[in-house]
């Protein structure tokens, strides 16, 4: 994936914008619907805790009210930006529109960055109108207006409704049609709908600073599914897509065939992916030199990590048993096995979670005793568990790099099922290295 952006022409990408945003206004229905979410529902929201207020519901209870109050009247219009989102292209395909637009001398950055920005103006036009609605109706003689808070969510909102557009545009550039697009939905809206449980946890907490760093991470979201989907516009490869695909589940098994066969070795494998290894094995260093500092600033409370810091160190001198062996080796198991999935979600960051989570436990744990005793805990069971996940990880960052790579020629399926199926090759030389490690723990620990 090329780091530079192509070049962009404005004015033609403004040219496209301007007529989806004339679409999207042309039906008395849709006009209704964007009212209803930038006035009606905020007043309803401010009437309620205005009401709550009146009628003695305590200070503290009304002002936290009053700001899970600000984000839903966020919320709500910033999830009518995904239904924009998907309509975007394979809209366009089904009113039969599409080929008059990716026939046009526009390049393809332009017609990409035109859609995306007439979603975006319309999302943000509606979360901004409500939650401006919202503030006069609300705070207005109420005593209490969370600046901070407010700035922080109105920026977070930016990011979240960025991410989401980006991921719906791609999905809508690659269903064929638009109930596939629906159902592919349910990709953006399941994540999305654990970043917003987040940020409405941190919106109870009233702190504005963790909503900062919230939007920090969203745009970094924002800008990698925004990259993701440019890479992999092609109008060749839009216009030459099939309505629909013959024999799904043959084609199905034909590509998981193809991604375990004539796959090099083990050795081979971690040469060729020789840089993720170095960014899974740093993870360890990089854990532990956090965690030492963690605890010794007391920036995370100790009950937090105490429960797995206590087995850790007492793993040092105690023989538990097999049973205990067995628990070890399941949980190393059930964190390699989950590592895959999150691969994907996370664009690899869980596989260098694999090796960052038991450095940053071990260099806790030397905080609060001696760096001696700390390893006495991981030794000598550390000489064969952090190689394998070290390797693990590597593999994962490799499963997360192919899911974020994307080409106009297509192939995206094909190469995470390739890294995906590595990986799982992998788990036959890394899970009896666990059962090792476990073995060795429990008798030489």
């Amino acid at each position: 994936m090329s780091v530079s952006w192509p070049s962009l022409d404005r004015r033609k990408a403004v040219l496209v914008a301007q007529r989806d945003l004339r679409d999207a206004v042309s039906e008395l229905r849709l006009i209704l619907a964007m009212v209803a979410l930038t006035v009606a529902i905020p007043i309803g929201s401010a009437i309620g805790v205005r009401g709550l207020a009146y009628f003695g519901g305590g200070t503290a209870v009304v002002d936290r009210l009053a700001l899970v109050g600000a984000f839903f009247v966020v919320f709500i219009p910033a999830s009518f930006s995904l239904v924009l989102a998907l309509e975007s292209f394979v809209g366009e395909r089904e009113r039969t529109t599409l080929e008059v637009l990716v026939s046009t001398p526009l390049k393809e950055v332009e017609i990409y960055a035109g859609k995306v920005a007439a979603v975006l103006a319309i999302s943000l036009a509606l979360c901004y109108g409500g939650l401006i609605v919202y503030c006069l109706a609300t705070f207005t003689g109420l005593g209490y207006f969370p600046l901070s808070t407010l700035i922080a969510l109105a920026l977070s909102t930016i990011c979240q409704v960025g991410a989401m557009v980006a991921g719906a545009v791609i999905i809508s550039l690659n269903a064929r049609t638009m109930r596939a697009a629906n159902v592919m939905a349910s990709f953006i809206i399941l994540p999305m709908s654990v970043v917003l449980q987040v940020e409405a946890a941190l919106i109870l907490l009233g702190r504005a600073e963790f909503l900062w760093g919230f939007a920090g991470l969203m745009i970094v979201l924002a800008a990698v599914l925004l990259r993701m989907g440019l890479d992999g516009f092609s109008r060749e490869a839009l216009l030459a897509r099939e309505v629909g695909l013959r024999q799904p589940v043959k084609r199905a098994a034909a590509a998981l065939r193809t991604a375990f066969t004539n796959r090099p070795g083990l050795f081979r494998l971690l040469w060729h992916g020789r840089i993720p290894l170095l960014i899974a094995a740093a993870g360890l260093p990089i854990g532990a030199e956090a965690g030492y500092i963690a605890g010794l600033t007391g920036a995370i409370p100790g009950s937090v990590v105490k429960p797995v810091l206590s087995s850790l160190i007492q793993a040092s001198g105690e023989d538990p048993g097999a049973v205990a062996a067995i628990a070890i080796f399941s949980h190393n198991v059930l964190a390699f096995a989950l590592a895959l999935p999150l691969a994907v979600l996370t664009a690899g960051v869980s596989g260098f979670l694999l090796t960052f989570a038991p450095g940053f436990l071990l260099g806790y744990a030397a905080s609060q005793s001696s760096w001696a005793l700390a390893l006495s805990g991981v030794f000598p069971n550390g000489l064969v568990e952090i190689p394998a996940a070290v390797i693990a990880g590597g593999l994962a960052i490799r499963v997360g790099a192919a899911s974020i790579h994307m080409e106009p020629s297509g192939g995206w399926t094909a190469r995470v099922l390739t890294a995906t199926a590595d990986y799982l090759r992998a788990l036959r030389w890394l899970v009896p290295a666990l059962a090792v490690a476990a073995a060795l723990e429990v008798r030489l620990g």
